[in-house]
């Protein structure tokens, strides 16, 4: 239950600090913080990425056109003389109400062997094409089945069995980019299958420039958050893995690593083993004509690497900064009975809310739902954020600025004469921030950086997409939405006194307009936008 704002003074007040410093989201127009954990490239990189503040090194960061069509990347990574094996198309069906899923239930069937009916809609859930609109010069635009910034879509699905295959998301197929030329793993359950997430920065950062390596990580989360939802409504035993040696799994995968680099492993179906290949892999075409390179993202990409020697060190270092949190909520009363894939296939990104008062379990159920633990290695029962909530219009729940991080609930943090309005400054003014029923800002304690190593970094950034990936799936299945936001970064630390820094920014509430309808396994549904050609 959300408690009263913890304040002695009487007067609401818009979370101006003490000290007199910049509030309610104003930008500061004064310096980078200069000093921070260690100092290193990653913390550097943050501090050069900042919205509304100077960057730590603006010597560094790269001056180019944003958005230049001429050098457009593509949309899907593509493979010359590979062989394409199409998917089933048909969506297996699970058994277990959305809801239920996502408050941490999970089907209590063994599926078996992981088939190519299951994978592919696992696949298809977790990151397929759903729909497509062609703009004004034929040029078509495709849409999947989770959020990613600008509509960019960095990431790249690879699944491992006996080979290396990359998922083909518009075809819905598998594509072998390495086959193997040995025996199989000897370990390693033979029913299983590693799930590889990768970045390919340049895809946003050719629109948000440095600030776009961010992106590639929260884009990651939502599929990942799709993708866990989906094996525990079919009952998929998962594991996921953040430490891993990332130059064996670029070799693995045939990756320029100056292009794309893994993110999270996930494997499927029981334990799996990496098999070791020597053959060639397939070429892949490039992803655009000029890709530009960012050497504060590379910096930090280089600082945050692990090798084999060093996972099991930086793992051990990293649990200690995780902080417990409940694993299972009681899901809501009332709700609907929908299935997980019926509850994916009909969310989209929200552009519009209506202002009203939206029900108290689009807060106080989707809020700890989504934030449960999402299974790392490295906090199995735990999480590395804090979650800064500016209530604007839920039923039974007093309009502010709250603090939320699991087991100690919704705790008060600041008042404001206009809540609305304070959200929407620290969302640099757009209206979605203050419009919507409640805003959500994923934080994490750079501090940990030092503590916990930089590779913390993007396990924070990756876990703050899972949140916002499942928290758009809890709105969905209460007939709500869900978008994401950029925002002011130093500003919102400032705004509600806390020592973390927000990562990645959740707008939850009621939507103007009903959800567009969706496509099957390999079919996109094309829709019609106002003013466009069918």
């Amino acid at each position: 239950m959300v408690t009263d704002p913890e304040r002695s003074d009487s007067e609401p007040h818009d979370g101006e600090p003490d000290d007199g410093g910049p509030h309610d989201g104003e930008p500061d127009d004064g310096g980078p913080h200069d000093s921070g954990p260690g100092g290193g490239a990653v913390w550097r990189f943050h501090q050069s990425t900042l919205l509304g503040d100077r960057p730590a090194d603006p010597e560094r960061l790269v001056s180019f056109r944003r958005l230049d069509p001429s050098n457009e990347p593509a949309a899907f990574k593509r493979y010359r003389d590979a062989r394409t094996t199409p998917l089933p198309r048909t969506l297996r069906a699970s058994s277990l109400p959305a809801t239920e899923v996502l408050s941490g239930g999970r089907a209590n069937h063994e599926p078996g062997a992981l088939d190519d009916e299951l994978l592919g809609t696992l696949l298809f859930l977790a990151g397929g094409v759903t729909r497509a609109v062609r703009l004004r010069d034929g040029k078509p635009v495709f849409f999947r089945s989770a959020m990613s910034a600008g509509n960019l879509h960095p990431i790249e699905i690879y699944v491992v069995r006996d080979d290396v295959e990359q998922y083909d998301p518009l075809a819905h197929a598998l594509v072998t980019v390495r086959e193997r030329t040995g025996p199989p793993p000897a370990a390693g359950h033979p029913g299983a299958a590693t799930v590889i997430l990768t970045g390919i920065a340049f895809r946003t950062c050719w629109k948000y420039g440095e600030r776009g390596w961010r992106h590639v990580f929260w884009d990651a989360g939502t599929i990942l958050a799709n993708l866990l939802g989906a094996a525990d409504a079919h009952g998929v035993r998962t594991a996921v893995r953040v430490g891993f040696d990332d130059v064996e799994v670029a070799a693995l995968l045939g990756l320029e690593r100056a292009e794309e680099q893994a993110v999270v492993l996930v494997e499927l179906g029981g334990p799996a083993v990496l098999p070791v290949l020597t053959g060639p892999s397939a070429t892949a075409r490039p992803i655009a004509p000029r890709v530009l390179r960012f050497p504060l993202v590379e910096d930090a990409e280089a600082e945050s690497m692990l090798e084999t020697r060093g996972v099991a060190a930086w793992r051990e270092q990293a649990r200690s900064g995780a902080r417990e949190v409940p694993a299972v909520v009681d899901p809501p009363a009332g709700a609907v009975a929908e299935r997980i894939e019926d509850v994916i296939l009909r969310r989209g990104s929200t552009r519009r809310f209506v202002e009203s008062v939206a029900p108290n379990a689009l807060l106080e159920w989707a809020l700890p739902a989504a934030s449960r633990p999402v299974g790392f290695e490295v906090a199995p029962g735990g999480s590395f954020l804090e979650h800064l909530v500016g209530v604007h219009g839920v039923d039974e729940v007093e309009s502010g600025g709250y603090r939320y991080h699991g087991a100690d609930g919704f705790e008060g943090r600041v008042r404001a004469s206009d809540m609305r309005a304070a959200s929407r400054r620290l969302c640099i003014d757009q209206p979605l921030g203050g419009d919507a029923a409640f805003t959500v800002f994923h934080s994490f304690d750079l501090a940990g950086l030092e503590r916990f190593g930089p590779r913390t970094y993007r396990v924070a950034q990756l876990e703050a997409g899972v949140v916002a990936g499942r928290l758009s799936l809890c709105a969905a299945a209460l007939g709500c939405g869900a978008t994401g936001l950029t925002f002011f970064d130093r500003a919102v630390s400032e705004f509600y006194r806390s020592a973390s820094s927000p990562m990645l920014a959740t707008a939850v509430g009621l939507p103007a307009n009903p959800p567009l309808r969706s496509g099957t396994p390999g079919e996109p549904a094309w829709i019609r936008v106002r003013g466009l050609p069918d």
